[in-house]
This record gives C-alpha cells, sequence and structure tokens, in this order.
C-alpha cells in the first residue's frame, strides 16, 4: 500500500473518527471530553493509517471501559528536549481498569493482549506502533491499575522553514 502524506489539522481528524465511530453499538454509552489544542500546527502523514491508530485506540479504551466510561482525548504540542523537535501530542485516557505494570512492558508486542481469548487478535497495538513510527513519531502508554490508562501519540511537526 502506498503511503498518501498530505498535511492535516489533527484536531480535524479525532472530530472525523469520533463522527465514525459514535453509531458503533460499542460506543453508545461511553462519553467524550474533548480538550484540542486550536493553535496546534499542522502535521504531515497519512490520514488513513493515522485514523486507523485513533479508531483501534479507542475501541481499545471501549472494551477495557467495559462499553461505558468516559475518554478523555486532548491535544497539545509538545516539545521534546532530548532532539529538541516538536510533535503534536494526541493523548487518550480512558477510565477504565487500567493496565497491570507487568503487562505495560508488553503491551506493544505482536499477538501480546490483555483482552480475554476470542476478544483481541492482539495485533491493533503492535500495527499502531509501527505506522507512528514510520511516520517518524512515537507512541507510549501510561497506567496506573485501577486507575485507567492513557495512551500518547506524537506526531512531528514538520519546520516550516
Amino acid at each position: 500500500t502506498t503511503t498518501e502524506k498530505v498535511k492535516i489539522n489533527i484536531n480535524s481528524l479525532i472530530e472525523s473518527t469520533l463522527e465514525l465511530l459514535k453509531n458503533q453499538a460499542r460506543f453508545h454509552n461511553i462519553r467524550y471530553e474533548l480538550n484540542l489544542d486550536n493553535s496546534i500546527p499542522e502535521v504531515v502523514v497519512d490520514p488513513n493509517q493515522i485514523q486507523q491508530v485513533f479508531i483501534n485506540l479507542l475501541i481499545n479504551a471501549a472494551d477495557a471501559m467495559n462499553e461505558t466510561g468516559l475518554i478523555i482525548i486532548s491535544t497539545r504540542t509538545f516539545k521534546d528536549e532530548m532532539n529538541h523537535k516538536q510533535y503534536a501530542e494526541v493523548e487518550f485516557t480512558d477510565t477504565g481498569p487500567g493496565i497491570s505494570s507487568e503487562q505495560i512492558g508488553r503491551i506493544f508486542e505482536p499477538f501480546y493482549t490483555t483482552k480475554p481469548v476470542g476478544k483481541g487478535t492482539g495485533l491493533g497495538l503492535s500495527v499502531s506502533y509501527g505506522i507512528i513510527k514510520k511516520h517518524g513519531g512515537n507512541i507510549a502508554v501510561k497506567s496506573e491499575y485501577g486507575k485507567g490508562a492513557s495512551f500518547f501519540v506524537r506526531l512531528p511537526i514538520e519546520d516550516s522553514n
């Protein structure tokens, strides 16, 4: 598959992703809180692939919360002090049970899943990880068991100079 990279507003992509999902049964009892930074610069990405990552993270959050709860989606500009690059950061936080410290180190591995047998392939996060890496970004997770999980997707902002 060819990658069609275009300049997009990440907030618009989040909104259109939520539009796509909101009529699916698993999302009917989920509330969303959007904290989108309107000053965030555009990113050059393949919108279909990035949307696939967002959908995967939202489905995982919905499953983790047993299809009821709150998903908070925030965007911000993130400056990496290590490489002095700027990223558009999208944070997905859910009110699910969280991820144990044993699991958290493995969740981006292919075929690793925390879902019950028959509920997931364990490919979603490893595929998502690959997509974000291919875009020069990274994906990270923070979670405290019993307190939900937050996934951070960082995509590089192209220098305009």
